[in-house]
């Protein structure tokens, strides 16, 4: 996967969780927070900060395994139909999507009531009663199970990663992604007075034209291989010559 695209994923990741993901995962994120230092003993700096840091390793450990499936669909694609069409339908199939959840995410063509794809309710109650036991030991565990959140921007990242055509890639492109959203989430975890909700939502609105763009892009890359395939098979030609 080119530097470009790992970078635009990344961008998207942190972009989208200044906005959706303090909306979403905020409470989640400051619900855990309030349980782990309630016993208002003085700590260090990095006594603070680890718990945040264990529980974003988790989130970024789901976002790699999802990476990998997703990549995998679209790699076991490629093989079993051995033609180089299939690698442009996924890339117009995963741009198509993009495009689709920037809008919804945006309010534009909205989809999903409040922005809550399906599954969302059903997948809170569990993590309800995870937050009622969350503690300093268990903290990664929550974040390796919030990482399977129904997420229209997840959705979106996980259509990128099939669309590249291998689970390396996946992986890759969803460890960017996932790395993106941090920092939003330490801001939340430290203090949600930092940002406004005006600010907030501006930053989910450079977000959402971000993956909007990002879509169009792919599915005019995925076009261009559909019309044009003898490209790519020279360009992997090339680069299984320089390996």
């Amino acid at each position: 996967m080119e530097t470009v695209s790992l970078l635009s994923v990344f961008l998207i990741g942190f972009l989208s969780s200044f906005g959706h993901c303090i909306g979403m995962c905020g409470g989640f994120v400051m619900t855990y927070s309030m349980k782990i230092n309630s016993s208002g003993t003085s700590q260090s700096w990095l006594q603070k900060v680890w718990p945040h840091l264990l529980y974003n390793s988790g989130r970024i450990l789901t976002y790699a395994f999802l990476g990998f499936f997703f990549g995998l669909i679209g790699e076991t694609m490629k093989v079993m139909l051995e033609v180089v069409h299939v690698q442009g339908a996924l890339e117009i199939v995963a741009g198509v999507v993009m495009v689709i959840m920037g809008l919804d995410l945006g309010g534009w063509v909205p989809l999903s009531k409040g922005g809550y794809l399906p599954g969302f309710q059903w997948f809170i109650s569990g993590v309800q009663q995870m937050l009622q036991r969350v503690n300093r030991r268990n903290i990664f565990q929550l974040g390796l199970v919030l990482g399977f959140i129904p997420c229209g921007l997840v959705y979106a990242a996980g259509a990128t990663a099939a669309a590249s055509g291998s689970a390396v890639r996946g992986v890759l492109i969803m460890i960017a992604f996932g790395l993106g959203t941090v920092p939003a989430l330490l801001v939340v975890a430290f203090s949600t007075q930092w940002l406004s909700a005006t600010l907030r939502q501006k930053f989910l609105k450079i977000a959402t034209i971000f993956v909007i763009i990002l879509g169009l892009l792919t599915i005019y890359r995925g076009t261009r291989i559909v019309l044009h395939p003898e490209k790519l098979q020279h360009h992997h030609h090339h680069q299984n010559m320089n390996m």
